[in-house]
């Protein structure tokens, strides 16, 4: 028999279900179960969270909201179960108000230093940084949206869903004056009639999402002597639900009952166009999408990331690499982002700050890792691996669990090792005897593995776990052994 090296190399395609097993190109992953495609390209642990709150308020947390004010101060506000609560000076939730509808989700906005609430159920409300109270000016009693947009406050109800109110200009209490005050009722302008689910500012554009329409505005005055006018309407597709629409970009990103989508502006001609961003997990996404009862979607800048809640899964899609991965075993019912690039989890009773640490709230997550089949010899001949070579970088000793088996649909040929790892090549400053021998460059704690593998077959699939408290990252594998034999 002869010899054979083989290196699995690109590791940067991510989740992918649009393949058959076989065909599979081996840069995509089967599953990336609480890791993703890191910066340098290898497949790493995604960040865990940790709680700001230490008391359970006793309520699901669905939404929350960073309330700034024109003086750069800052208040965390958080809803659910009925109530609003801020984060106090001592991290815990204090309640600015209660005895609102249990179910409604409560959405935020903000104008002139005031704080606007809506639910959907309950009369909009306001809060100025002490005391939450009714919203003047008679805005829609069932409004559960409310976005400013150039000088403006923009409402959409439960009452009538194909009208969009907006408030006078530079007034967030006022929505009745002629001639300032007003609203679109969107029956004159769709051929059919559809549901107004969420509105957002994308570049310089008022963007209305239905969920089989998007209608995109420009201008600054929506009166009738006004500028404003209708710049594109696109049938066909929306949103599935409200707060499931994140700009990343120069791209907006929505999810529609199909997938995620993008709106993005061609600079050539200023038109939108929509492209599918979930291609490669679309088969996995609609089954999700159409049973999922809660949505969020939020941006997370540290990671290069668009993070997407659909049900009690968050999907991550990193726009570095154009690769998805997906969060499981998280307590998220909601999430937001802040200015200044921090995500909040919402969860039951406790509010989480992403990016903190490795555990969920000090639950270990299960990473794990479904490599594409692999083929292992171009002429269809098996093959007999002996030896795995890795490269992990880990910052701390934690354990792997290997897994690989060959010729897929054979569940016998299944094997498993375990192996622990830990950072080497760690220099202590007051051990260095002979500076010149030491490379300033190398500043990555990096373990290489050699692993004995067992079985052969024409293809093979390694499944790699890790559940621990620890950061993991495996940036290379090479494959040896023996070709020969049908």
């Amino acid at each position: 028999m002869s010899t054979g090296v083989m290196r699995i190399g690109n590791l940067t395609g991510g989740e992918a279900a649009t393949f058959s097993p076989a065909a599979m190109p081996v840069k995509y992953s089967m599953l990336l179960q609480n890791c993703h495609v890191s910066q340098r390209g290898g497949i790493a642990k995604i960040p865990g969270y940790q709680k700001v709150n230490s008391t359970d308020v006793g309520v699901v947390l669905q939404s929350g909201y960073e309330f700034r004010k024109t003086d750069g101060t800052t208040e965390i506000l958080v809803a659910g179960g009925g109530n609003i609560y801020k984060v106090d000076t001592g991290n815990e939730l204090t309640a600015i108000k209660t005895g609102l509808d249990a179910t409604a989700k409560v959405r935020f906005a903000t104008m002139n230093d005031i704080c606007i609430i809506c639910n959907g159920v309950d009369p909009p409300m306001k809060y100025d940084g002490t005391t939450v109270s009714t919203l003047g000016g008679s805005p829609p009693a069932t409004a559960f949206k409310a976005h400013v947009h150039k000088g403006r406050v923009w409402m959409i109800e439960r009452t009538n869903r194909m009208l969009a109110t907006h408030s006078a200009l530079n007034n967030p209490e006022d929505y009745t004056t002629s001639g300032d005050a007003g609203y679109i009722d969107f029956k004159y302008v769709l051929k059919k009639g559809d549901e107004l689910l969420d509105i957002v500012t994308f570049v310089d554009l008022l963007v209305f999402f239905f969920r089989e329409h998007i209608v995109i505005y420009s201008g600054t005055n929506p009166t009738a002597s006004g500028d404003f006018r209708i710049v594109q309407v696109i049938e066909g597709t929306g949103v599935r639900a409200t707060d499931c629409v994140q700009g990343v970009g120069t791209d907006l990103a929505f999810v529609y009952d199909s997938g995620v989508k993008s709106l993005r502006q061609v600079v050539t001609t200023g038109s939108m166009n929509v492209k599918d961003i979930s291609e490669l997990i679309d088969p996995v996404l609609r089954a999700e999408i159409a049973s999922a009862g809660q949505f969020s979607a939020v941006h997370y800048p540290a990671q290069g990331w668009l993070m997407v809640l659909i049900g009690t899964k968050v999907w991550i899609y990193s726009y570095t690499w154009k690769a998805w991965a997906r969060m499981v075993g998280a307590d998220v019912y909601g999430m937001f982002g802040t200015v200044d690039g921090k995500v909040y989890l919402c969860g039951n009773g406790f509010l989480y700050e992403y990016g903190q640490g490795w555990t969920f709230a000090g639950v270990h997550p299960k990473m794990r890792w479904e490599t594409a089949w692999i083929s292992l010899s171009r002429a269809g001949t098996k093959m007999y691996p002996t030896m795995m070579d890795m490269v992990i970088l880990p910052q701390a000793q934690t354990t792997v669990d290997c897994y690989w088996r060959f010729d897929m649909g054979n569940p016998a040929a299944e094997f498993y090792t375990s192996i622990d790892v830990a950072p080497e090549g760690v220099v202590y400053i007051d051990s260095v005897t002979d500076w010149d021998s030491v490379n300033p460059l190398d500043e990555s704690l990096y373990s290489e593995l050699r692993v004995p593998l067992f079985g052969g077959g024409r293809i093979m699939q390694l499944i790699l776990e890790n559940t621990s408290d620890q950061p993991l990252e495996i940036v290379d594998i090479v494959l040896l052994g023996k070709k020969g034999g049908y």
